[in-house]
């Protein structure tokens, strides 16, 4: 055996396996992305558990089978779903008479919803319930008020999140604030609409991301600013690397915007 070749043939072999998971990845990501662009959904469904899992299985049967029709996603799963979420909830109730029970509404509201609530109550037992805590919108804070009129032992509560949005919202709107924010944009903006600039970044940031969609809209918008101003070092090194300067992406006029409120 020739121990050089042997390091030969393996080094290829790992090259050969490197280029594979990268252009596997890429069609995968364009794929994907254009199921979510074309459809408006929600880009933090790439970040879902419930995906994986799906990939994970698609893989397992390969192109045997076809996804499900409409149909058996609201008339054949759903009913599974359902009755899989309501097993997982009986699961908590010998823990309700000892921890008690908080009901979360989210959405905004009408009486409609103050019926749905009350209802909701009324199976959960009232005896259990400890609070109700739903947003800030007028309706659904009027319907709170009814339902501890209705049920004098129940209390409602605003959702602190909520409010504390509200406060950074009002804070956004001031113009040296603002004006911060929008700069900030301009490189979150121009890095996440390209997939090798993402890449790239994260060379720099050790995989750290700046924007996080699961957090609330103006709250999201500090925590990138936080992140950025952390990443300040890393990102001025990005943008002055070789690599980076020869990439079509330094030379387009967002990017140069970018590199400007960098520098």
């Amino acid at each position: 055996m020739d121990p050089v070749l042997e390091r030969s043939k393996s080094s290829k072999q790992s090259k050969l396996s490197l280029s594979f998971l990268e252009s596997a990845k890429a069609k995968l990501g364009k794929a994907m992305s254009k199921l979510i662009l074309h459809e408006a959904l929600p880009v933090r469904i790439t970040e879902s558990p419930f995906l994986q899992h799906v990939l994970q299985v698609t893989a397992e049967v390969e192109n045997l089978v076809r996804g499900p029709s409409a149909y058996e996603v609201t008339g054949v799963y759903l009913e599974d779903e359902y009755k899989e979420i309501q097993e997982w909830v009986n699961s908590f109730k010998p823990l309700w008479e000892e921890r008690g029970v908080t009901i979360i509404v989210t959405s905004r509201t009408t009486e409609y919803y103050f019926g749905l609530m009350d209802k909701r109550v009324d199976k959960i037992g009232e005896e259990f319930l400890v609070q109700v805590v739903t947003d800030n919108e007028a309706a659904i804070k009027a319907d709170g008020h009814m339902l501890m009129q209705k049920r004098r032992h129940l209390y409602w509560s605003a959702c602190s999140t909520h409010y504390l949005d509200l406060i950074l919202e009002e804070i956004s709107n001031r113009k040296s604030v603002k004006k911060v924010l929008d700069e900030a944009k301009k490189i979150t903006s121009f890095i996440y609409n390209h997939t090798w600039t993402i890449d790239y970044m994260k060379k720099y940031t050790r995989g750290a991301d700046f924007l996080r969609p699961r957090i609330t809209r103006f709250a999201t918008n500090f925590i990138a600013l936080e992140r950025i101003v952390r990443s300040k070092q890393a990102l001025k090194e990005m943008v002055t690397s070789s690599a980076w300067k020869r990439s079509t992406y330094a030379r387009k006029p967002t990017g140069l915007e970018m590199t400007e409120v960098i520098n």
